[in-house]
């Protein structure tokens, strides 16, 4: 017996002719209810339905629902229900009862024989359907490795943990971290394991499902993050040179890549909602302009959704790039769970993306760094692009990382929609909850939004949640520490005036309450009179490049004081060119790159953050004998 109940699944057969439909889940139901249960992953239930229209509203409704049987000879327009089927729940098995000469449009609906339709062999086409997409080929393998307690003469040093287990020194954190997290600790010397590199079994089997779930045509797992993903696909599509049209407020490891790759990268401006310090996406028409005055540009760099949950309206935005020649990478480093919920379709796959990277550990049930790469570029080439990915990848992967993702994966398309569900739930139960405080509220894309992105049909991530806490008395900063000192709740980040709280597959019903209990609490004890929150200095737009960044990276260079020696900025740096990037974190946008030339309003606003207390960190910004320091070229563009 299996120690746990199996989960329930629901298959239904749709169709018109009640008696043949009735048939079938009668036959079908008799068999299931024979089976033996160590043949199975679910328990699986079978009924019926008369129509497209009755489907739909179940498949909105019923997270357990997995497979979907077609009646082709009564089903008017199987192939357009199929594919409104996929528009609501991308993740379910289609089987289409066809006579000949049926045939679906859609190549991912399975085909069976109306004519011939044994009800013993379509179970187990059911069966093997949803046990497929159950399985975690890795996983699976690592586990069946580790319970065979193999003695271990190969890498890593601690031999399974047995080289800290009995350590009167260091047994506690063996003890902390757990027998299986060192047990699962493997060397690529364990050949059954498969290898990251060259994948050719269960690796392999792992990313070809996950690209069945996510929607691409090929998929590749990433051990070290989104932030390697995205080097990776820049290096891929422009190599060693090239012009990319990229989001100011993308990732630094896409300015990293700029550096790396030595390609030229044309910054957008990002939009600002300067009430909340929100950064949010670049309007169509600053993408359509920079696609026009760059026609010699081959990739486009997008962020959807942002950490603060703005989401393009990506389909015209790529179809224009595509026009113009471009590839697009999309990062979606916040938005693995998109496909999953109509609510929160359509994702950058289905919207015609190249390149999507995603963060798998950030909104699913994935380990840090665990990432994934989807790609549908037509024009891929993938011995190319392994080599690529190849030069960024370890030679000794983590496994749990990778068994993580085959794991992550297979929840979402078994669970996902159900999930989700929850999650939007949750969030909705938070924003009323919160409203009814009335010190603090949740905020909604019309208060979020830059006016310069007004009518371009920007979406906000239901999960996602920005509260405004300018009524609180007291700053972000300092509700932050109440927070997390007197209520034990850490939050994902703040602004000057707002908190940002993520609502995750790991969200449960008594954190909700916990949370609305504290801020309840909160409200109630600070004090009445709020004293509005100073607004930060709005971020800098991107300045001009006048040096390519690898040229000023990797040229020579010296360090100068931020400030002069009455505090203010040093203004010898004005009209040099930086040879770092600076990004100050929160938003995690540089207000510097290498290569470019530095204004006195970008000294301006580094220097009220180095001297301000913001909590807001400056990466890049050195400090010598507790002065800030920038790096800046030597070089003759410094004199123009």
């Amino acid at each position: 017996m299996p120690e746990h109940a199996l989960p329930h699944c629901q298959a239904i057969i749709v169709s018109a002719d009640s008696q043949w439909r009735d048939s079938l889940c009668q036959r079908l139901s008799e068999l299931e209810a024979r089976a033996e249960a160590e043949n199975r992953c679910c328990e699986l239930s079978i009924s019926g339905l008369d129509t497209p229209d009755l489907l739909m509203e179940q498949a909105r409704i019923d997270g357990a629902l997995q497979c979907v049987v077609l009646d082709a000879a009564s089903v008017p327009d199987v192939n357009v229900v199929v594919s409104q089927l996929r528009a609501v729940r991308s993740e379910l098995d289609v089987f289409i009862a066809a006579s000949s000469g049926q045939a679906p449009a859609d190549d991912n609906a399975a085909v069976v024989d109306r004519d011939d339709t044994r009800a013993e062999i379509l179970l187990r086409r059911l069966r093997r359907a949803i046990a497929k997409r159950a399985s975690t080929p890795f996983a699976d393998t690592l586990r069946e490795y580790i319970e065979g307690a193999r003695d271990a003469w190969h890498t890593p040093g601690h031999s399974s943990g047995d080289g800290l287990r009995e350590s009167p020194w260091v047994a506690d954190f063996y003890r902390m971290m757990g027998e299986h997290v060192f047990n699962a600790d493997l060397s690529v010397s364990v050949q059954e394991l498969d290898s990251l590199l060259d994948p050719s079994h269960v690796i392999h089997a792992a990313q070809d499902l996950a690209a069945d779930a996510f929607g691409a045509k090929h998929t590749f797992f990433v051990t070290n993050g989104t932030s390697t993903a995205n080097k990776v696909i820049v290096q891929h599509v422009l190599g060693s040179s090239g012009k990319m049209l990229v989001d100011q407020a993308c990732h630094k490891s896409v300015h990293h890549a700029a550096i790396m790759s030595g390609v030229d990268p044309i910054y957008l401006p990002a939009s600002v909602n300067e009430v909340f310090g929100l950064y949010g996406p670049v309007s169509k028409q600053t993408i359509n302009d920079a696609i026009d005055a760059h026609p010699d540009a081959r990739l486009l760099v997008l962020t959807s959704c942002s950490y603060d949950g703005f989401y393009y309206d990506l389909e015209p935005i790529i179809r224009r790039a595509h026009d113009a020649g471009l590839k697009v990478l999309v990062d979606e480093a916040w938005y693995a769970h998109g496909y999953f919920h109509p609510d929160l379709r359509p994702c950058a796959l289905e919207s015609g993306a190249d390149y999507v990277t995603q963060s798998t550990h950030k909104m699913l049930s994935a380990f840090s760094q665990a990432s994934m790469i989807h790609v549908a570029d037509p024009e891929f080439n993938e011995s190319r692009f392994r080599e690529h990915l190849n030069m960024h990848t370890s030679t000794s992967p983590q496994y749990g990382l990778i068994a993580s993702l085959d794991v992550a994966r297979k929840q979402m398309s078994m669970e996902g929609f159900t999930r989700l569900e929850r999650c939007i739930v949750h969030a909705r139960e938070l924003r009323s909850g919160i409203a009814e405080t009335d010190r603090f509220r949740v905020l909604g894309l019309e208060d979020m939004l830059p006016a310069s992105l007004q009518g371009d049909s920007v979406r906000l991530d239901p999960t996602k949640l920005t509260i405004d806490v300018s009524r609180a008395g007291c700053s972000a900063r300092e509700l932050q520490k109440s927070l997390y000192e007197k209520h034990s709740i850490q939050v994902e980040k703040i602004t000057h005036n707002t908190l940002s709280v993520l609502v995750t597959l790991g969200t449960t019903q008594s954190k909700v309450l916990r949370l609305l209990k504290a801020l309840r609490s909160l409200a109630r004890e600070l004090p009445q009179k709020p004293t509005p929150a100073q607004a930060p200095s709005v971020l800098p737009a991107i300045g001009d490049i006048v040096i390519p960044p690898r040229e000023a990276y990797f040229g020579p260079s010296e360090d100068l004081p931020l400030s002069d020696e009455s505090h203010g900025i040093n203004r010898s740096l004005i009209g040099r060119t930086s040879a770092d990037q600076v990004v100050p974190y929160p938003p995690g946008i540089p207000v510097l790159v290498p290569g470019q030339r530095i204004s006195e309003d970008v000294l301006d606003y580094l220097l009220d953050l180095y001297h301000g207390d913001s909590g807001i960190e400056l990466h890049g910004l050195m400090r010598h004998e507790g002065r800030g320091m920038l790096r800046v070229t030597c070089s003759l563009n410094d004199e123009l």
